[in-house]
């Protein structure tokens, strides 16, 4: 897909992968703090080149690792949000999470939240979904189970 020029991906991380998994964009960003608006720019670029529909950012949780300000990482995801949100892109955020630590800065800047849960039970894991927040929805908030296999979902 990304040869037909279908998909895009930017690599924000101030690390360096391997060269060939790199888009043609050419993003991979090396050194301190990627700004937002840098990121923002470079996200509506690739958006507006493939005609994207959907615009996917894995993870916030590795995005906000790389800001110690909690209060710029949360304005800088309200404001790149709201830009992709106004280009009118379905945005899907992943994000990890464990039920100790404080509430993910993003969860606050987005409109729904579906978390999918694994937990322990006997000697089985078991696995849930549950639409924790989808605002202006009225919606179920029970855990439902799910099953992974072969034949998906």
């Amino acid at each position: 897909m990304i040869s037909k020029d279908k998909i895009s991906m930017i690599d924000a991380r101030p690390f360096k992968t391997q060269d060939e998994l790199i888009g043609k964009d050419d993003s991979l960003y090396r050194g301190g703090q990627l700004p937002f608006e840098h990121l923002t720019g470079l996200l509506l670029g690739s958006i507006k080149r493939i005609e994207a529909k959907r615009d996917l950012i894995d993870s916030a949780t590795i995005l906000a690792m790389q800001y110690p300000d909690k209060f710029y990482m949360r304005q800088g995801l309200q404001g790149m949000l709201q830009s992709l949100e106004n280009f009118g892109v379905t945005r899907l955020i992943l994000s990890g999470h464990s039920e100790n630590d404080e509430i993910p800065i993003e969860w606050f800047a987005t409109s729904g939240i579906i978390q999918l849960r694994h937990a322990r039970v006997e000697d089985t894991a078991e696995r849930a979904i549950q639409v924790a927040k989808m605002r202006g929805i009225k919606h179920s908030e029970q855990m439902h189970p799910i099953d992974l296999n072969s034949d998906g979902l």
